[in-house]
């Protein structure tokens, strides 16, 4: 991601910079969001209130918190994205049969991002929700998409890609990966054993539309116990590849 230091716009940065804050904090007065972004409070203030006025942020007493117009705007963004549509059916019916979470993630701007998530009767506190970014060496569904994309895609998005993300079981290394990804291709699965988040574990396999090209990733989230013996090598694997033919003769169709 750009990190705003040639962008032509500061105001329009430090805009979102202010309601990135809010997200991180879950709300904040204006001098907490002043102090964590080492900003005049004069200048917090006039933006948060520019913000407040146009619907972007709501106002409680003293602390600021985003608004619901977010809710608009992302449920139209990700509308936009067929494996969405074609998608979200699927997940809720491999969720069910799974017995735990299922959710769908796709690429935008080269970032792994979440688009749907369901939570399994399997855990209580999801880890994660619709909007996060992932990253792409120690999850699935990242590891999925990254051994079926072309392989002049994969270096684009492996340029300057850093490791550091995960747990101690993740790969530190792009031959590592390398080497987990020429298994993920004869598998046509991507698993991750705790590498992203501990004790949970994720199945997922890549969805391509009718050209070939591929739109994300459909994937399992769960404890380590249900993905192991037989339920890991057969049962899980057979419902996410039927997930993956499912959404993929939805999208030949629509």
């Amino acid at each position: 991601m750009n990190d705003g230091s040639d962008l032509p716009v500061t105001a329009t940065q430090t805009s979102t910079q202010i309601l990135e804050t809010l997200i991180k904090l879950e709300g904040a007065g204006l001098t907490t969001v002043a102090e964590t972004l080492g900003r005049s409070k004069s200048s917090v203030h006039n933006h948060l209130e520019t913000l407040t006025g146009l619907g972007f942020v709501v106002k409680d007493d003293y602390e600021y918190r985003v608004s619901l117009r977010f809710l608009q705007i992302g449920s139209y963004a990700r509308s936009q994205y067929p494996m969405y549509r074609a998608g979200v059916g699927e997940v809720v019916q491999l969720s069910t049969a799974a017995g735990c979470s299922a959710g769908l993630a796709v690429l935008e701007n080269g970032e792994l991002i979440c688009l749907h998530h369901r939570l399994g009767p399997d855990t209580e506190t999801p880890v994660v929700s619709a909007g996060d970014r992932l990253p792409l060496h120690c999850t699935a569904p990242g590891k999925a998409i990254l051994a079926a994309v072309s392989e002049s895609k994969r270096e684009e998005l492996l340029a300057g890609y850093t490791f550091d993300a995960g747990t101690d079981q993740s790969q530190s290394s792009r031959a590592e990966l390398d080497a987990e990804l020429r298994t993920v291709t004869s598998r046509g699965i991507a698993v991750d054993r705790e590498e992203w988040h501990p004790e949970r574990r994720g199945m997922a396999a890549a969805v391509a539309d009718p050209a070939g090209d591929i739109q994300g990733a459909i994937y399992l989230l769960t404890d380590p116990a249900t993905l192991s013996g037989k339920r890991f090598q057969q049962d899980l694997p057979g419902l996410v590849i039927s997930a993956v033919t499912q959404i993929q003769n939805s999208l030949r169709e629509s």
